[in-house]
C-alpha cells in the first residue's frame, strides 16, 4: 500500500513512500492536500474550497481553478492507481479518504501532546520542528492564510501546555537536567514568558 505523509510542522515535507512528491503546478494545490488533510473528519463542498483559495474570483471561476488544480493533485499522487485512494471525490464535495495510507504529523503531534502520559508528551514535542507550515503561504487567499493563522496559534499553545507539563514533571521528580531542557524550549518559543523564566531561574 503507498503511504502519504505530510510534515506541516516546520517546513513543508510531502512524501509519497518516503521519496517527495513533484509536479505541483502551484502553492494552491498544495494548500488543497494540506487542507483536505487538517479537516479531514469530514467532507468538504466544492464551493466552499473554491471560495477558501480563490476568494477573490467570481464563483464560476475560483470552481474551473478548483478543479484544475484538483486534477493536479490526483496526477501526482498517482491517485487513480492507489489502492484505496487517497481521495473520496463525490460529486459536490471531496474529502481525503479515512482508509487510506496517510500519515500526518499535525494529527500524531495533537494526539501524542493530549495524552496524560509522559512518554507520549515528549514524541509529541519531538515532532513539533516549528511553526506549522513555516515560510508557506498562498498568494491572493486570505481565507486560507487567516486558517491558517488560527491553525498555527492553536498548535502553538499545544506545544507550550506540553512542554510546561513536562517541565513541571521533572522539576518534581528532581530531573533537573531535563527540567532545564524543556524550560528552554518553551523560552525558545516565546522569549517573553516571564512564569518561565522564574521557573527555570529556581530549576538552575
Amino acid at each position: 500500500m503507498t503511504r502519504l505523509s505530510l510534515a506541516l510542522l516546520g517546513g513543508l515535507q510531502i512524501n509519497l513512500d518516503d521519496k517527495p512528491v513533484q509536479g505541483f503546478e502551484s502553492n494552491k494545490v498544495r494548500a488543497l492536500l494540506i487542507y483536505l488533510a487538517v479537516e479531514s473528519q469530514r467532507a468538504h463542498a466544492r464551493s466552499t474550497l473554491a471560495a477558501l483559495l480563490w476568494p477573490e474570483f467570481p464563483d464560476p471561476i475560483a470552481l474551473r481553478n478548483l478543479r484544475f488544480s484538483l486534477s493536479n493533485l490526483r496526477k501526482i499522487l498517482d491517485d487513480q492507481q492507489v489502492q484505496p485512494a487517497f481521495l473520496l471525490i463525490s460529486g459536490p464535495t471531496l474529502q481525503l479518504n479515512p482508509l487510506g495510507d496517510c500519515w500526518l504529523d499535525v494529527q500524531a503531534f495533537v494526539n501524542a501532546v493530549e495524552s496524560d502520559q509522559v512518554e507520549h508528551l515528549r514524541d509529541g514535542v519531538a515532532l513539533y520542528r516549528g511553526e506549522f507550515l513555516e515560510g508557506f503561504t498562498v498568494a491572493d487567499s486570505s481565507a486560507f492564510e487567516e486558517w491558517l493563522t488560527l491553525r498555527r496559534e492553536q498548535y502553538h499553545q499545544l506545544v507550550l501546555m506540553a512542554l510546561d507539563r513536562l517541565t513541571v514533571h521533572h522539576e518534581r521528580h528532581g530531573e533537573y537536567e531535563q527540567a532545564q531542557t524543556y524550560a528552554r524550549r518553551q523560552l525558545e518559543l516565546e522569549p517573553w514568558r516571564e512564569e518561565t523564566h522564574q521557573v527555570l531561574m529556581r530549576i538552575l
